[in-house]
């Protein structure tokens, strides 16, 4: 009896937590749409978000620092020249 009160618990706690993350919003997928040009109303109604979501990503990207491209520059050593 126990265990079958556990382990409904354990479920119940599962499917609560799952549903807790189903409506995360992929602010990387909505900023690519803002790159090209899209409307935040087309954005929210083809990613089946809200419009108020579209503008969170939109101000996230306004406050974060950009970030320099992957890989960083490359440089030579100190005292070896490139020869032409």
């Amino acid at each position: 009896m126990k265990r079958s009160i556990l382990a409904l618990g354990v479920a119940a706690l599962l499917t609560t937590a799952g549903l807790g993350t189903a409506n995360a919003v992929n602010c990387k997928q909505v900023n690519k749409y803002l790159e090209t040009g899209r409307s935040v109303s087309d954005i929210a109604e083809t990613m089946v978000i809200s419009e108020d979501d579209v503008k969170k990503c939109q101000a996230e990207k306004a406050a974060a620092p950009a970030t320099p491209p992957a890989g960083g520059t490359k440089t030579a050593p100190a005292g070896t020249e490139e020869k032409k």
